[in-house]
Order: structure tokens, then C-alpha cells, then sequence
């Protein structure tokens, strides 16, 4: 028997097998709770999403392949529940899809069970669909509908994608990664970003990722002029993973705060390499910022502070002003100005470098654009 697969699964042996259909889009833990149930009271149970091209799922960006792909990693360690789908492209639109809708739905049973003439149990929780399932099942013994009830967990997938943060705790840990809002700090060495990064964590009590090019440099022993095309395609691939593994972090609360992205790391490529480089660059530039998904980008001004001393040798190849306009350039070239602030709040005389006012602006900015409450939440 084997307890962890993520791509295949044994088919469901036994003789009662308990079938819970859905959109989940996304799942909460509120289906979790009734899956639990219909997996104790049955040998096992198959979880089967629906949906079909632009359904209420992939207006939130999470279309059907997607939804599968999540709910088979959500049950990837229990044994007793696997995962199918059905796409609803190609049959007609309910309420006239429900004959071709629901034999396809048991083919789908079928193939997914050992025992073909086990006890089939349907879960809902609409009456009306009960009523339509049974309307078609007739009196076949093989068959049955049980409702479940959806008072015992008050939530809902519309509620959770009216307002995702306010309702985050409900909802399940793997589809978290959806509904994340996404904040980059950018800014020249020395900028005193890291530091502003991890204090605004901190105070959200949210993951924040350290920045990759800075790891890299050390541990390759590679100073900002000796890097070539490798180092860069190294760097990109890193820094993407290392804001994936917060975004995927059980400490993630809905907002997730990053030291570094695609974008940021072209304007510096863009400064230090030659043409032909860069044009080698691009296309895995373009696929990463697109794939980033940024909801908020936080861009540090050069500034000068007499009493800052230099605590990374790198970046002193790059020249602060030029890299300040690249990135500029760069946000408004990929189409990211709406969500751009320049931390650029006045100096107090007890502020004198900005440090404080950039935090606060930070915090406001990030309250603003993503709706994450942060003195809520501290």
C-alpha cells in the first residue's frame, strides 16, 4: 500500500465507496471535514472537481487542470482518497447537461475503483442536486445520495473568493499559494533593503525570502563584474524558488514579502552585461515576471547616510542613480506602475536618513494595495 504518491495512487479497493464532487475553488475546510467523513464511513473515497473554460474557478485564475493539480497534492499522503476531474467543455450547460454530466461522472468512478460493482455513494450539499442525481439513479441499488451538512462549517468557496485574506484560516494550506499577496522590496546595495524587508515581515508575522544573488555570490566566491551568463541563469532560477518556498511555507499568512525578483535582478543584468547577453537573457526574464505574479512592488530611492557603512562589498559595480532608472524602466515596460511605490516619504531631524518614514510609508503602501491588515493582525 503505498501512503505518499503525488502521481499515481492505487484504484479504490473495497465494496463501499463514497464519491465527493465539487468545484473547490478553492478547497476549505469545510469540504476537508465532510471528505474526512465520507472517508470514514466508506472503504475510500474519490474527490472529483468539475468545471469547465472560464467557470467560476478560472475567473480567479485557478481553471480546472489547476484545481486537480492542487486537490491531488492536498491528499497526496492519504491513501484512502484519490483525486480525478471532469471537464465540462463539450456538453451542454446545466440544468440540460445533467445526463451527459452524470454518466461521465460514474465512468469516472468506475475507473478509479477495483470493485466495479461497489456500493456508490454520491455526496452533495445542494438539495437540488441530490434531487437531480437521484431523479437519473432511479431505483439502482448499486447507487446512492447523501446530503451532507454544510452547517457544521459555515464557509464557503464564494465567501473565501469575495475576501481571501479575511478568510484565510478556512482555507486549505496547498491553495494558500493562490491567494498570497505578493510584496518586493527593491533597491540598490547598501539601501538598507534587507533590513526594511525584515522588519516589515516581522511586523505582519509574515515569511519573507533572503536575497538569493547575495547567497550565490558568496558561496560561488563571484564578485557583480565576474558574472557571466550562467551565474545569472542561476540566480534567476534561485531567487524564484526561494519566494516560492515562502509562498509555500506554513508561516504564511497571506501576505509573503521578497528580497529580490526577476525584475530587479535585469535592471542590474541590464547595466553589467553586454547585448548580446541580454537578448540570451529575456525570454527567461519574461516567463519568470510573468510567472512571479507581483501584487506590489516597494522601490528604495537612492539616498545618502553619512553614517551607513558598507556591509556588502557587492553592488559597488553598479552605480545607484542608473540603477534607480532602470528599474523604473523596466516596472513600466512589463506593465507594473499601478502597483509601484517609490518609498520617497520626507525626512524628520530625528529621521534624517528616512529610515523610519520609509517603513511607514511601507506599512500603508502595503495595507493600501493588498488589503492585508497589518495592525489587525500584529
Amino acid at each position: 500500500m503505498n501512503y505518499v504518491t503525488n502521481l499515481k495512487k492505487e484504484d479504490l479497493a473495497g465494496d463501499r465507496i463514497g464519491v465527493f464532487f465539487g468545484t473547490f475553488a478553492p478547497l476549505h475546510v469545510g469540504h476537508q471535514a465532510e471528505i474526512y467523513k465520507a472517508a470514514a464511513l466508506n472503504d475510500g473515497v474519490l474527490v472529483v472537481t468539475s468545471g469547465y473554460t472560464g467557470d467560476r474557478g478560472e475567473k480567479i485564475g485557478l481553471p480546472l487542470r489547476k484545481r486537480f493539480r492542487y486537490l491531488r497534492q492536498a491528499f497526496a499522503d492519504e491513501w484512502q482518497i484519490k483525486v480525478d476531474y471532469l471537464d465540462e467543455d463539450n456538453m451542454p450547460k446545466m440544468p440540460n447537461g445533467w445526463d451527459v454530466w452524470l454518466a461521465k461522472l460514474i465512468a469516472i468512478v468506475k475507473r478509479n475503483i477495483v470493485n466495479k460493482d461497489a456500493k456508490i455513494i454520491f455526496y452533495t450539499g445542494e438539495q437540488d442536486y441530490k434531487d437531480e442525481i437521484e431523479k437519473r439513479l432511479g431505483d439502482d441499488p448499486q447507487y446512492s445520495v447523501s446530503l451532507m451538512d454544510r452547517t457544521i462549517l459555515n464557509i464557503s468557496a464564494t465567501k473565501i473568493r469575495q475576501d481571501p485574506l479575511k478568510y484565510w484560516d478556512f482555507i486549505n494550506r496547498v491553495f494558500r499559494r493562490h491567494f498570497v499577496q505578493k510584496v518586493v522590496v527593491m533597491g540598490g546595495a547598501n539601501s538598507g533593503k534587507s533590513t526594511l524587508i525584515r522588519r516589515l515581515a516581522r511586523s505582519a508575522n509574515s515569511p519573507f525570502s533572503d536575497d538569493f544573488a547575495e547567497i550565490y555570490q558568496e558561496a560561488s566566491n563571484v564578485a557583480d563584474s565576474e558574472m557571466d551568463i550562467k551565474d545569472y541563469l542561476n540566480i534567476i532560477q534561485g531567487q524564484y524558488q526561494a519566494n516560492s518556498t515562502e509562498i509555500n511555507s506554513p508561516a504564511n499568512n497571506g501576505l509573503a514579502i521578497f528580497n529580490g525578483d526577476a525584475i530587479s535582478l535585469q535592471a542590474y543584468s541590464n547595466l553589467l552585461l553586454n547585448e548580446d547577453e541580454r537578448e540570451q537573457l529575456e525570454h527567461l526574464y519574461n516567463t519568470t515576471i510573468s510567472a512571479e505574479e507581483i501584487d506590489l512592488i516597494l522601490v528604495i530611492p537612492p539616498f545618502s547616510d553619512q553614517r551607513r557603512t558598507i556591509i556588502r562589498a557587492t553592488g559597488a559595480a553598479v552605480d545607484p542613480i542608473k540603477y534607480h532608472r532602470e528599474l523604473l524602466r523596466l516596472i513600466n515596460q512589463y506593465g507594473f506602475a499601478d502597483k509601484l511605490v517609490v518609498l520617497d516619504a520626507k525626512n524628520q531631524p530625528n529621521d534624517p536618513a528616512g529610515y523610519y518614514a520609509r517603513y511607514l510609508q511601507a506599512l500603508d503602501a502595503i495595507q493600501a494595495y493588498t488589503g492585508f491588515d497589518i495592525e489587525h493582525r500584529r
